[in-house]
């Protein structure tokens, strides 16, 4: 019968550490496994109740009071209180965000990890959530922006998340219901016909469907007032405008020769 040889001091200890890192990771992706200065938890707080706000200001629902207490508190307890109660009003104020996006904008909004996930994967899921709200307004996303990182991981989650409620108040203001697929494709062939989504030759038209700054005024001049001639225009922009022409009953008529190359005329 053979006695499993016994492991030496050096890899007895090299054991222990790895179990010892192991057990202050897991902890890492709720709380700190050492002391942090006060300073630092004050920002943790300041992260996550602006975040709250800007929240709060995409869903249109009145802000969560505060004192800002913490700003001057030096009782660890408290402040460490504080970034929890705070980190469940913004992620409540998200949730209604976003549910306000899905009722607007028709986006599919996936189920959020729980508040005590693996970090890597609260950051991927803010992440993908961020870059999906982006590629609606304003429309697309660079490769610098979508790998953007932090120091730490926890920098790393609080940056996507910024973005994130910075992204959730752009959508909602700037951002369109989808186009019926039917009218999307029909305007599409038109613009095929017509000229480059920035075009501005000199003609006195504009933009992918050739608008005239009157037909811009009678049906985008909320797009007028935000970027000027429609060639400013982001593309779904000048569709969304061309729907409200069509739906206005002008139909396809004010695009005569490219409708009737599309066949809908």
């Amino acid at each position: 019968m053979r006695f499993p040889i016994p492991l030496s001091i050096a890899a007895l200890a090299g054991l222990i550490t790895f179990a010892l890192a192991g057990a202050a990771f897991a902890r890492e992706t709720v709380r700190p496994a050492r002391p942090v200065a006060i300073p630092a938890l004050r920002q943790v707080v300041e992260h996550y109740r602006t975040l709250t706000w800007t929240f709060e200001r995409a869903a249109r629902v009145d802000r969560t009071p505060t004192s800002f207490s913490y700003r001057h508190s030096i009782d660890r307890d408290y402040l460490q209180w504080a970034i929890d109660t705070w980190t469940r009003r913004a992620s409540s104020a998200r949730d209604v965000a976003l549910r306000r996006v899905h009722r607007r904008l028709a986006v599919a909004i996936p189920k959020p990890p729980r508040p005590h996930s693996a970090l890597a994967r609260r950051i991927a899921y803010t992440r993908r959530l961020t870059l999906e709200l982006r590629r609606i307004y304003p429309g697309s996303v660079t490769r610098r922006y979508a790998t953007a990182r932090g120091r730490t991981g926890k920098a790393t989650l609080r940056l996507w998340q910024r973005r994130l409620a910075a992204a959730t108040v752009q959508v909602l203001r700037y951002g369109h219901r989808p186009l019926p697929p039917a009218l999307s494709s029909a305007f599409l062939c038109i613009h095929r016909y017509e000229g480059a989504w920035d075009s501005n030759t000199g003609n006195g038209y504009y933009g992918g469907l050739q608008m005239d700054r009157r037909f811009q005024s009678l049906y985008g001049r909320d797009f007028v007032v935000r970027w000027g001639t429609a060639d400013n225009w982001p593309a779904w922009a000048q569709l969304q405008v061309a729907v409200r022409a069509y739906r206005s009953g002008r139909g396809f008529y004010p695009w005569p020769n490219t409708a009737r190359a599309c066949g809908l005329i």
